[in-house]
């Protein structure tokens, strides 16, 4: 059962049976109700005769439903409420027929005793936990509980996700019967079955408890467990299922036996082993298994391997294997969030039939996530609240391959490390006859294959046809910017993850990326690069990068990361780039308590942006390498990190210049962090523009997902030809020797540009406006602003009308000041105003004058013109606070029309 992380318990259940799902009403009216609870012990609970009583805000109550006699809900199972005259009938294991006010609220008991409560805040407080949660009066008006169903610390605000559109699972035949005999109790012969330890739940049925078991080992976990800074030996192990299938157990009749050392040698030498062991009964991260004596505590790194003959009875060896639960498509995919089908087969030897990659290639930890069938369509997050606390939702069926059966017990598993076992697959190759135990492990049910058993067989499909993924030729007179997290680049005798990084290393870790950005992005003009340790005492992996490319610079500095991580960029010869700075790296988050950002009390950013000025051509432009807060932060955290990278932006491009925002923002295109930087229309997120189905940078369990974004201000938008993600990590699996893919867990963003080009013509027009000795303003000609009124801040606006003729294939219309004094902005002998002039065409948004001497694109046209006429505005902003001297500010601008096809 090897980890990468270790996982945060979800929350004790303050009883045994919860609400955990609810709604007063929904797209079908007020009496679209359903009402759900789930069995989050450990055992079965006998629920006949409780019932569902509602009340409205007034307090008039009265129970609407009661469960039948002789109903049982099992661990982990659910029981459904519904009104007979809503939508979600077929759904429902008891119907009722009085409804539920939104105002009001609901109480599930057991004879007089309320067993959990659920309300609006108006509803009398018996009925709610907290200060419960106001209901939609129209529309999805459901709510769900957090961690699966199981979240409950008696406060329905914290406790509970929505509004949403509920997805309740009936109990039905399931919950017929009585309560069974007790959990994990021995036999005549002192063994207790596997079944009775198992249950459908999110635990054993007797946690703590020690017990003695008997089964054949069905495969080895060759693989320790692992976070950033320790290693959990107590992670591997062997799996143990009894010989024969009970055919009246409900549930699963194997389960994991954590610390058992593997021989080395022959580490698959103990599969086929009849054994009697003892153990004490453990759930880990939601896996069943026992833990014999002298392993300790799983959770610790101090946990120890015993071998298998000090804690077990070997009765017998060479059996043959249980043979293989194939696993049924179509109870796959029908069995909802709880996904008991597959927890009823958990630690069990299962096979898989087929399945197709559809959520990208094989993962940097050599795991793979499948559909069931052969299907070819990627999956993505959706954006859901579902999508966060059960991102299978959508899913269920959704299964992974795990490595670990032959990953032949590497040392220390931070550092890179193949499997015998691992099925290296692309996105939509297609893996057949999937055989090994029924692992899980991070929230997700994995398959892992065995030494010596059948080996999957591999059908190809078009992206592998494809590989490696490359991006197209970049075409002349363009620009060309990515961006891309290099994932933990280190430098030589720097400490990563507790290794110390070694030339060798380095070596071919630089290879890897040369390989990327040369062959896999075509050798871009820029790249903003994230993850790059970077230290004070010069030790920096940048350095080496730039060197092994041998036309490129590296643009980077230290950061307030602890470990040394760092943004920067890459900068090809023939762009030039000045003035590289962070931004921000000083500034304080502006956060109460570590509630409401756990990177209080500290800076606002871990990793700060870093800025940088570049031109090629004619076009000049500020870009910023950004690395927000990862997802294991609060929201807030990138929200505010986004506010003021926002607010940076919008200050440069008030002073004249384009604006590229790139990075690993760690938040997806629909979530709050991005509308925030894009909420002043100020950046354009460029993931619009990506070709549908292709806008993705990150994977995780087998779901799609983009975290890594560019943005842009108008002037560097109205350029942009090209923009699409390399899929150099996500869609395929890592090429030995290496070809640039597989070295990263991000796709790069790639973006291009158009450079002007080809013949132009010039004309110039004078734009001015009056300060009167009386500090007024008068109109100039041909486009005045009129009297700028000392003391009272506004915007003073202008008009004219350009026409234009060209008889080139396309044109393009800009603006430029081509003056040294006060550039882009109004003079007045020595003074100037504070603000640059801005212009627009033909009523569409205001930009200001470039501050750079450089031009303010304003219309563009793709065929020829003659006589077109275009309405030119302007607008000069004025401060309350701000001085103006009496005379006239003035000033000469260029307009240019230019074409690229004469």
């Amino acid at each position: 059962m090897a980890v990468g992380a270790l996982g945060v318990p979800a929350a004790q259940a303050a009883s045994n049976v919860v609400i955990s799902q609810s709604a007063f009403g929904g797209p079908a009216g007020g009496n679209d109700e359903v009402v759900e609870i789930r069995n989050v012990s450990a055992a079965a609970v006998d629920i006949s005769g409780w019932t569902l009583w509602g009340s409205n805000s007034a307090g008039t109550a009265s129970a609407r439903a009661t469960v039948p006699a002789s109903t049982t809900l099992p661990a982990g199972q659910t029981f459904v409420f519904a009104n007979s005259a809503g939508s979600f009938t077929a759904a429902g294991d008891v119907l009722y027929g009085t409804g539920i006010t939104n105002t009001g609220g609901i109480q599930i008991r057991n004879g007089a005793t309320v067993v959990d409560a659920f309300g609006s805040p108006t509803a009398p407080a018996a009925y709610r936990e907290g200060a419960g949660l106001a209901q939609p009066s129209s529309g999805a008006g459901g709510f769900a509980r957090k961690n699966n169903g199981t979240q409950d610390t008696d406060d329905n605000v914290a406790d509970f996700n929505g509004p949403l559109t509920p997805t309740p699972t009936k109990c039905g035949t399931t919950c017929s019967g009585t309560v069974g005999p007790a959990p994990c109790a021995a036999g005549p012969d002192g063994i207790v079955p596997i079944t009775s330890i198992q249950t459908l739940g999110d635990n054993a049925a007797c946690n703590g408890t020690t017990v003695k078991i008997r089964g054949v080992v069905t495969g080895i976990d060759d693989l320790y467990g692992s976070t950033y800074d320790a290693i959990y030996k107590a992670d591997s192990g062997i799996w143990i299922q009894e010989p024969t299938i009970d055919p009246n157990a409900t549930t699963s009749d194997a389960l994991f036996v954590s610390g058992i050392r593997r021989n080395a040698a022959n580490p698959a030498g103990v599969i086929g082993s009849d054994i009697t062991i003892t153990g004490r009964v453990e759930t880990k991260f939601g896996q069943v298994g026992i833990v014999p004596a002298g392993v300790g505590n799983t959770s610790s790194p101090a946990a120890q391997e015993v071998d298998l003959t000090s804690v077990a009875t070997i009765n017998s060896t060479g059996n043959a294997l249980p043979a293989p639960v194939t696993l049924d498509r179509t109870k796959s995919e029908a069995q909802g969030l709880s996904r008991a089908y597959y927890r009823s087969l958990q630690g069990m030897r299962v096979q898989l039939p087929e399945g197709i990659a559809t959520g990208g290639g094989t993962t940097k930890f050599n795991d793979v996530f499948l559909e069931p069938g052969t299907t070819a369509q990627r999956l993505f997050r959706k954006n859901t609240v579902a999508a966060d606390e059960t991102p299978w939702y959508d899913k269920p069926a959704e299964i992974g391959i795990a490595p670990d059966g032959g990953a032949g017990n590497p040392a220390d598993p931070r550092l890179p490390w193949k499997s015998t076992t691992q099925v290296n697959l692309d996105l939509f190759d297609i893996a057949r006859n999937v055989v090994g135990p029924l692992s899980y492990t991070f929230s997700y049910y994995e398959i892992m294959p065995q030494l010596g058993g059948p080996t999957p067989t591999i059908e190809r499909g078009p992206i592998n046809a494809a590989a490696p993924p490359t991006a197209p030729a970049q075409p002349a007179n363009t620009l060309r910017v990515a961006s891309f997290n290099v994932e933990n680049f280190f430098p030589v005798g720097k400490e990563n993850d507790g290794h110390v990084i070694t030339q060798p290393e380095y070596n071919a870790r630089v290879d890897a990326i040369v390989h990327a950005i040369k062959d896999r992005l075509g050798a871009p003009d820029v790249v903003a690069m994230q993850e790059v340790a970077v230290f004070a005492d010069g030790a920096n992996a940048l350095t080496g990068l730039a060197q092994a490319l041998g036309n490129y610079t590296g643009y980077i500095t230290t950061n307030n990361d602890g470990r040394g991580i760092a943004t920067g960029f890459l900068v090809k010869d023939g762009t030039t780039a000045t003035n590289g700075r962070l931004l921000g790296n000083t500034v304080n988050g502006p956060w109460a308590s570590a509630s409401v950002c756990d990177l209080y009390p500290g800076k606002l950013f871990d990793r700060a942006p870093y800025a940088l000025d570049l031109k090629k051509g004619d076009l000049s432009f500020t870009a910023l390498s950004n690395h927000f807060a990862s997802q294991s932060h609060q929201t807030q955290c990138r929200i505010d990190e986004a506010a003021y990278v926002r607010d940076a932006a919008a200050a440069l491009q008030q002073d004249g210049k384009n604006v590229l925002v790139a990075g690993d923002l760690n938040d997806f295109e629909f979530s709050t962090p991005l509308s925030t930087l894009t909420g002043s229309g100020i950046l354009a997120n460029l993931w619009n523009d990506v070709p549908a189905g292709q806008a993705y940078s990150y994977k995780f369990n087998g779901h799609l997902q983009t975290l890594d974004h560019m943005l842009v201000t108008a002037g560097m938008k109205s350029r942009l030809a090209d923009v699409r993600y390399i899929h150099l990590d996500n869609d395929v699996y890592e090429r030995v020797p290496t070809d640039g893919t597989g070295l990263s867990d991000h796709d790069p963003p790639l973006a291009t540009f158009t450079l002007a080009q080809g013949a132009s013509t010039s004309t110039t027009s004078p734009v001015s406006g009056n300060v009167p000795s009386t500090l007024a303003l008068t109109l100039g000609v041909p486009a005045a602003f009129g009297n700028f009124v000392p003391a009272v801040g506004a915007d003073y606006t202008a008009s004219t009308v350009a026409t234009a003729t060209s008889t080139g294939a396309d044109a393009a219309l800009s603006v430029l000041d081509s003056s040294a004094t006060a550039t882009g902005r109004l003079v007045n002998g020595t003074f100037a105003l504070n603000d640059p002039v801005q212009v627009n065409a033909n009523n569409g948004a205001f930009a200001p004058l470039r501050t750079d001497n450089g031009p303010l694109t304003l219309m563009t046209w793709n065929i020829p013109i003659s006589g077109t006429n275009v309405a030119l505005g302007f607008k000069q902003h004025i401060g309350a606070t701000e001085g103006l001297r009496t005379g006239s500010y003035s000033k000469t601008l260029t307009f240019t029309l230019s074409t690229t096809a004469p």
